[in-house]
């Protein structure tokens, strides 16, 4: 992000409260803007459910159904946590736009306003999960987990409790059911504008899986670390591996609330301006009656930081040019119950050229006790995803652009096979020429599951490096027309 910009919104952000800043306590709560996590308005008896973010005291934050249109108080993403013995998916816990706190049962709460919806949580625990309850007629019910009630709009009060949501019903009735609507958030929906630039000269590209979420090996240096340490740590690792800025570089296991402080990093350490844009994993959600619901999607929680701060979620990230305007993040078809994942591309029209990141489902791995932990031990959906990952770089590529496309595909050069449409005409970083075998340098311990892949005709440089930060090697690829 241009300088410029910053010093733009640090001032408006003392004039009128909107903090955009990682510095500010505000910012550490809330989303990042290059966020690509699909977001959600409700509904209940034809209203939309707004926080009351002016309101002060106990009383800020309180949902209430009152509006007829939807803007950033009725704007709210969806989000699973982990749930020891549980797991993912089962409960969802709801996230406001505009103040980026989690919705909280305020089960302690007493009188009228017993069990009343908040968004002032900071992290998410019982008090944030609800389950999902499908009705009839297409709507949904939400029974708070932290008192096995279902939550009601209150239409019969008056002033400024009127709609106010409450946790407090034992049974489902108009009141109780609601509507999710998306309402944007995956990035530009439309198509990027045509290229009039064709890519010349040379490219410079790097993907790194950061291993920054809760990974147990020794290795892996920032598990549990918190935005700060993972951007500088990061950036600064780069810059003394690498020796020079790249102009795009695909991230992998990252937590949402390392994006900013990571962009202003790379500015810093690698210099020139960055955008960093970011797309989380999903769970399908898991509705009361233990069924995948084929309509919700919740966002994976990164597990908090060692202090106990709220990391957000987690996922993929693309840094490239701040001239950077159009982006999108897409999910890929992910085996059922297991991780939803993630592809991202964005555009730097000046040089012609899109970049996709993505982190395909984990292949064949037993766990400590000797069983298969793999999300897709056979292949199948790696299988999917790469296909569907060279879709979409087709119809950008059928805009003009010159693509480079890759990241932590989790796939061995001796199951390499499953990434063959990657390559159809195309070469990878690793490969001398397009006709080579499809191998490389190891990535992660012997095996090289990481590859950026770009067109046939330039010439290739592939160096595999390790800052020491991850379980992860760097690999970085230069490519010269």
């Amino acid at each position: 992000m241009r300088r410029l910009c910053l010093l733009l919104v640090a001032v408006l952000a003392a004039v009128t409260g909107v903090v955009a800043l990682p510095a500010s306590a505000a910012f550490a709560a809330s989303a990042p803007p290059s966020s690509t996590g699909q977001r959600w308005a409700l509904k209940v008896n034809g209203l939309y459910v707004a926080a009351e973010v002016n309101d002060s005291g106990d009383q800020n934050g309180k949902l209430r159904a009152r509006s007829t249109s939807v803007g950033s108080w009725e704007t709210f993403s969806l989000h699973t946590d982990n749930i020891p013995g549980v797991g993912y998916g089962t409960t969802i816990t709801l996230r406001n736009e505009e103040n980026g706190l989690y919705v909280t049962s305020e089960i302690s709460t007493t009188g009228s306003q017993a069990g009343m919806l908040r968004a002032r949580g900071t992290n998410t625990g019982s008090w944030e999960r609800f389950y999902v309850v499908p009705q009839s007629d297409g709507t949904y019910a939400l029974k708070s987990a932290a008192n096995g009630l279902y939550v009601t709009a209150e239409f019969n009060y008056t002033g400024g409790d009127q709609g106010l949501l409450r946790a407090r019903s034992s049974t489902v009735g108009s009141w109780e059911r609601f509507t999710f609507e998306k309402v944007g958030g995956t990035g530009d929906t439309a198509a990027p504008p045509a290229s009039a630039v064709k890519a010349s000269g040379r490219h410079d590209i790097a993907s790194w899986n950061l291993c920054a979420n809760n990974n147990t090996s020794a290795a892996c240096k920032l598990q549990y670390a918190d935005a700060d340490t993972v951007a500088s740590g990061v950036a600064g690792d780069l810059a003394g591996s690498l020796g020079h800025r790249p102009e795009a570089i695909f991230f992998q296991e990252i937590c949402e609330k390392a994006v900013k402080p990571l962009e202003l990093q790379l500015e810093s350490r690698l210099g020139g301006g960055w955008d960093v844009r970011f797309a989380p994993t999903y769970y399908k959600v898991v509705d009361a009656n233990g069924s995948t619901d084929p309509a919700l999607m919740a966002q994976k929680s990164c597990m908090d930081s060692t202090s106990g701060t709220d990391r957000g979620s987690f996922g993929i990230a693309l840094a490239v040019k701040d001239t950077n305007t159009w982006y999108r993040g897409y999910t890929l078809p992910s085996p059922a119950g297991k991780e939803q994942r993630p592809a991202l591309c964005a555009t730097v029209p000046e040089d012609g050229t899109v970049y996709c990141d993505a982190h395909l489902s984990s292949g064949h791995y037993l766990d400590a006790n000797g069983k298969e932990a793999g999300d897709d031990p056979d292949g199948t959906k790696r299988k999917e995803q790469a296909a569907a990952l060279r879709s979409i770089v087709d119809g950008l590529q059928g805009a003009g652009y010159t693509a480079f496309y890759g990241g932590d595909l989790n796939t061995t050069t001796a199951d390499v096979s499953y990434l063959d449409t990657l390559y159809s005409g195309h070469q990878e970083c690793g490969q001398a020429t397009p006709d080579a075998a499809h191998t490389g340098a190891p990535t992660d311990g012997n095996n090289k599951i990481d590859y950026i892949f770009g067109p046939v005709g330039p010439s290739y440089g592939c160096e595999v490096v390790d800052p020491g930060l991850s379980d992860h090697r760097v690999i970085h690829a230069t490519v010269t027309f």
